[in-house]
């Protein structure tokens, strides 16, 4: 007869309790089956801003290669369930466990009862005692004490505290992302990079200056596609970057809003090739891109301009005035207030040294909270 093992969970996010779980039903058992539930609309899944679906997709990318571990999934808004724990909504919940276990094991109800040992892993005395009271089919329920004691919500609430109880695929999702913006020549690149190497966390710099210095063009050479290429490539710094961080905070150097001022500017420069028809395409698709962003900054440290604008030979100069510097970050603003107006800012406006411990002490209260 062989064994079959059945763990459940929303999995808001998969961290080493549930594994703890998962592992000693798999050791135990011939086959090992992961339920992945949860409702549509979730709270505890904004919370991460992983939806069902999304967690579903993770976790079973994550045991694609052990062939003892099964994913599935269950919709509990589909099944018409509600939140009440109710014995009904038990009833219902497991006899679509079963349903799904005996279409991927095959051979029939008959089969399903009486070749199969069949094993629930819990966590929580309730759903021991659930279990017990609503599903008839299973042989047995075990109740594992908790070698690990996290919880989704701790994690949720404070995920770098609990930051290596975190699975490695939920990981980005749980990162703390800090932006940093302004206009040019305020020092930012320097700040960031040297708040990097402080926390040995990753960064993102700015992708349009590495794609300018590659291409050999200026300013001046910028093209619409060049600025969609800019889009694109910023995005894609800092997705890679992000997944890189070894105690859960990211820093960025910069993002799309910045890139949309200086389309802007350059929109109303008569030696740009760009067009204010280009910028509200280039609008529109930032907001899709912040729509579907896989991730959200949690602060945004801004530069207004203040610091002398240094000519280091790539700059702009054209740029460089301090009334036009105060024209592109009224921009800025406008743009930050647009796509983020939710999101907690601090205005750097102090030396370089203030500036560096203003955010250093903001990482530090994330990491000691």
């Amino acid at each position: 007869m062989k064994r079959v093992a059945i763990c459940f969970g929303g999995y808001c996010p998969l961290h080493q309790g549930h594994m703890d779980v998962i592992m000693r039903a798999k050791k135990e058992n011939d086959i090992c089956y992961v339920i992945v539930c949860g409702y549509d609309n979730e709270p505890r899944g904004w919370e991460i801003n992983l939806n069902l679906n999304e967690r579903y997709t993770l976790i079973y990318d994550f045991f694609r290669d052990d062939e003892q571990i099964r994913v599935r999934k269950i919709n509990d808004t589909v099944l018409g369930l509600d939140e009440s724990m109710s014995n009904h909504n038990w009833k219902v919940w497991t006899d679509e466990v079963k349903r799904l276990i005996i279409e991927d094991l095959g051979g029939g109800e008959h089969s399903f009862i009486n070749d199969y040992e069949k094993t629930f892993y819990v966590a929580e005395p309730f759903y021991k005692t659930s279990l017990e009271k609503n599903c008839h089919w299973i042989n047995d329920i075990i109740l594992i004490d908790k070698v690990n004691p996290v919880s989704g919500t701790q994690i949720r609430k404070n995920p770098i505290k609990y930051w290596n109880k975190i699975t490695a695929p939920f990981k980005p999702y749980l990162c703390k992302n800090i932006l940093v913006i302004g206009t040019a020549s305020e020092g930012k690149s320097t700040l960031v990079r040297d708040i990097a190497h402080y926390f040995d966390i990753p960064y993102a710099p700015e992708y349009g200056r590495d794609y300018m210095k590659d291409a050999g063009i200026t300013d001046k050479d910028l093209t619409y596609y060049d600025f969609e290429v800019f889009l694109d490539g910023q995005l894609y710094y800092c997705n890679t970057e992000r997944k890189k961080s070894k105690n859960g905070v990211f820093i960025s150097d910069t993002d799309n809003t910045v890139t949309l001022m200086y389309a802007l500017a350059y929109a109303e420069d008569d030696d740009i090739d760009l067009s204010v028809q280009d910028y509200d395409k280039l609008h529109l698709l930032v907001k899709e891109y912040n729509d579907n962003y896989e991730f959200k900054w949690d602060h945004i440290f801004i530069f207004p301009p203040s610091k002398t604008f240094v000519d280091d030979g790539t700059r702009y100069m054209k740029q460089s005035s301090m009334n036009e510097r105060e024209k592109n970050f009224t921009k800025l603003q406008k743009l930050i207030n647009e796509f983020y107006p939710e999101i907690s800012k601090t205005y750097l406006n102090g030396s370089f040294l203030e500036n560096f411990n203003e955010v250093k002490n903001y990482i530090n209260s994330l990491i000691e909270e």
